[in-house]
């Protein structure tokens, strides 16, 4: 009547071994997937990198005024505003916005931002039904910024 089974067809076995081998096994496959990208994770990332955050120098002095510090835009109301995430960030004149996309039936847009108490403000409204490739520089053009203003986003920031 007492007939034992074997070790391994008992479930408390599985469980206390079974499992940790398994997160074992899954933890090896995932610590390699995140070492060995595949081709279209790096187009990905190498996509993402150069469009979030690029300095583009036509000039070496201004460019590394500008390599250390930032951008934020935001949307306020009808009105889009660049405030210097750095008070030493160069000041004056105006600066020129440049909102692309990819969508052949959206229009490119091309705002200029004037000198205000905290930074550059123009009025311009954008709609939300797509992601904007953003440049921004200055109007004699000796440093650029870009990055991309994703759907429903309120602001963004731009960094060298």
């Amino acid at each position: 009547m007492n007939q034992t089974r074997s070790t391994w067809r008992e479930p408390m076995v599985w469980m206390l071994v079974g499992l940790p081998l398994a997160s074992v096994a899954i933890g090896f496959a995932l610590l390699f997937a995140a070492v060995h990208p595949g081709r279209e994770d790096m187009e990905t990332v190498t996509q993402a990198t150069h469009v979030g955050k690029m300095l583009v120098s036509a000039q070496d002095a201004p460019a590394t005024e500008v390599s250390t510090k930032g951008l934020v835009l935001r949307l306020k109301g009808d009105m889009i505003e660049a405030v210097p995430m750095d008070g030493d960030f160069p000041r004056g004149g105006k600066l020129r916005l440049t909102l692309r996309t990819g969508d052949t039936q959206a229009v490119d847009r091309t705002v200029e931002l004037s000198p205000s108490e905290l930074g550059w403000r123009g009025v311009e409204s954008l709609d939300g039904g797509h992601d904007w490739l953003v440049e921004l520089s200055p109007d004699n053009a000796a440093w650029s910024l870009r990055g991309r203003w994703t759907v429903q986003a309120r602001a963004i920031r731009l960094t060298p």
